[in-house]
C-alpha cells in the first residue's frame, strides 16, 4: 500500500513535467529507494511504461488494491513471510491522474520479505523490553503487596510457634483492606487471646494446686476434728449434745466441700474401663448409698427402680457409680429441703432404648431448681443451688459420662420435680 501510494504520487509529478527527459534523475532515484523495479499506467486498456522494464519472469503475485476488503490479508502475509522463492509483486492501484485507469507497480517480494522480517525483529526486541520491565514491575509490586508480608507472617508464625510468649514479634497489623490485611489482623488478635489463655491457664494452675494442697491439708484438720465433736455430740449433757451435734453438721458439711475440690481436681484423669454392666443393680447399690443418709419417718425418700434387671451397658463401673450418686444426692437433698411432711418424696429411675444407646431418667418430686443454677448447670462452681454446695457434682457427673461416649443432660425442671437424662452406650 505504501509502495502504491508513493508510485501514485511519482504518477502525478511526471503527467505535469513538460519534459520527460528531466526526470530521469527523480526516477532513478524513485526506483533506488523504493525498490519498484516498474511502473506503468493503464489508460483505455491499454499499459503504458513510466519507469523500468517489464521482467522477463512469469511468477508473479497480483495485489489488487482497488478491491476493498474487511480484513487484512493475513495469509498472503505468513506466505510472503516464510517464503522462499523469488516472485514478483504486482500490486494494481487506483490512478490520482485524471484520465488514467490506474497504476501498476512491480516490487521484489524478496524486498517485502526483509522489510518484514526487520520489522519483525524490531517488533520482537521492543516487545521483549516491554514485558522484561512490565514483568520487573509487576514482581516489584508483588514483592511489596504479597510476598513480604507473606513472609512476615509465616516469621510470625514460626516465632509464635517456638516461643507463644515472646510479644518482640507481635508486629501490629496494617490497614489494608484486602484479604492479607484481614489475615494479620485476625492473627494479631488470635496471638492476643491465645496469648491471655496462657496467662489465666498458669494462674489457673497455681490457684488450683495452692487449692488442692489447702484442701487436703483442711480435710485432715477437720478429720481431726470431726472425732471431737462426735464425743461432744454423745456427751450426757443435752445442751452439750446439741452442740456437738450442730459442730459435727458443720464440719461434715466442710469436709464434703474439701472432697468435691479434690475429686473435681482429679476427675477425667483415669481413662473409663468399659465393661458389660448390670445398670439396675448399679442405681439401687448408688441409691442405697446414698438415700439412707437422710433418715426416714415422714420425710422419707422412697426410691422406685423401674429398670428391668436384664438391661446391660457398657461402662466403667466405678464412673457410672459417681455418675448416679451424685445425681441421687442433688435430688435427695433438694427434697429433704421441703418442709412439709405430707408431700410425697419419689426417686424414680426409669431405662429407654434409643438405637445403640439407652437413657436412663433419673426423676425426683423436689422443687425444681431455680434459674441461674439451670443456666449454669454444668458450669463448674456457676451451678451450686446452695446448701453447702459447690456445683461440682454434676460438671463432673457430665465428663465422666461424656468420657465413655454418653451425656448427662437436664430434661426438664419445674416446681413439680426435675428430670436428668443419663445416656449411656449399650454395646
Amino acid at each position: 500500500m505504501e509502495r502504491a501510494q508513493q508510485s501514485a504520487l511519482l504518477a502525478q509529478a511526471l503527467t505535469g513535467v513538460p519534459d520527460y527527459e528531466a526526470s530521469e534523475v527523480l526516477t532513478e532515484q524513485f526506483m533506488h529507494n523504493t525498490d519498484v523495479t516498474m511502473m506503468s499506467v493503464k489508460l483505455d486498456g491499454m499499459s503504458t511504461f513510466v519507469l523500468g522494464h517489464a521482467p522477463i519472469t512469469e511468477k508473479f503475485i497480483v495485489v489488487d488494491l482497488r478491491e476493498a476488503r474487511r480484513l487484512p490479508r493475513y495469509r498472503d502475509a505468513f506466505r510472503a513471510f516464510f517464503a522462499q522463492d523469488d516472485s514478483l509483486i504486482r500490486i494494481l492501484y487506483p490512478s490520482p491522474v485524471k484520465g488514467q485507469d490506474a497504476i501498476e507497480v512491480i516490487i521484489p517480494e524478496a524486498k517485502l520479505r526483509a522489510a518484514m522480517r526487520n520489522y519483525f525483529i524490531s517488533i520482537f526486541w521492543l516487545s521483549l523490553a516491554i514485558a522484561i520491565i512490565t514483568g520487573l514491575l509487576i514482581y516489584l509490586a508483588m514483592l511489596a503487596l504479597i510476598i513480604r508480608p507473606i513472609e512476615k507472617l509465616a516469621k510470625g508464625l514460626v516465632d509464635f510457634r517456638e516461643n507463644p510468649e515472646l510479644r518482640g514479634s507481635n508486629v501490629e497489623p496494617t490497614k489494608r483492606g484486602d484479604e492479607i490485611g484481614q489475615l494479620q489482623r485476625e492473627f494479631h488478635t488470635m496471638k492476643e487471646s491465645v496469648r491471655a489463655s496462657f496467662r489465666q491457664r498458669e494462674r489457673l494452675a497455681t490457684l488450683g494446686m495452692a487449692v488442692a494442697k489447702i484442701n487436703h491439708d483442711l480435710r485432715n484438720v477437720l478429720t481431726s476434728a470431726s472425732l471431737v465433736s462426735d464425743r461432744l455430740a454423745s456427751d450426757q449433757d443435752e445442751r452439750v449434745s446439741k452442740m456437738g451435734g450442730r459442730l459435727t453438721r458443720a464440719i461434715d458439711r466442710g469436709v464434703k466441700l474439701t472432697g468435691e475440690v479434690l475429686n473435681y481436681s482429679q476427675s477425667g484423669g483415669v481413662a473409663p474401663a468399659l465393661e458389660p454392666v448390670r445398670i439396675s443393680l448399679l442405681l439401687g447399690e448408688a441409691a442405697g448409698d446414698t438415700l439412707g443418709n437422710f433418715g426416714g419417718g415422714p420425710r422419707k425418700i422412697n426410691f422406685i427402680n423401674n429398670v428391668a434387671t436384664d438391661v446391660t451397658v457398657m461402662a466403667d463401673p466405678d464412673h457410672a457409680y459417681r455418675i448416679f450418686q451424685n445425681l441421687f444426692r442433688n435430688a435427695a437433698q433438694a427434697m429433704a429441703g421441703v418442709r412439709e411432711d405430707n408431700i410425697e418424696r419419689n426417686l424414680t429411675v426409669e431405662a429407654i432404648p434409643s438405637g445403640e444407646n439407652i437413657t436412663i431418667r433419673v426423676i425426683d418430686t423436689g422443687p425444681g431448681m431455680p434459674e441461674k443454677s439451670k443456666n449454669n448447670l454444668f458450669k463448674a462452681f456457676a451451678g451450686s443451688t446452695g446448701n453447702g454446695n459447690t456445683g461440682l457434682g454434676l460438671t463432673i457427673s457430665k465428663e465422666l459420662a461424656q468420657d465413655q461416649s454418653g451425656d448427662l443432660i437436664l430434661e426438664s425442671t419445674s416446681a413439680l420435680g426435675t428430670i436428668f437424662n443419663v445416656i449411656i452406650p449399650t454395646g
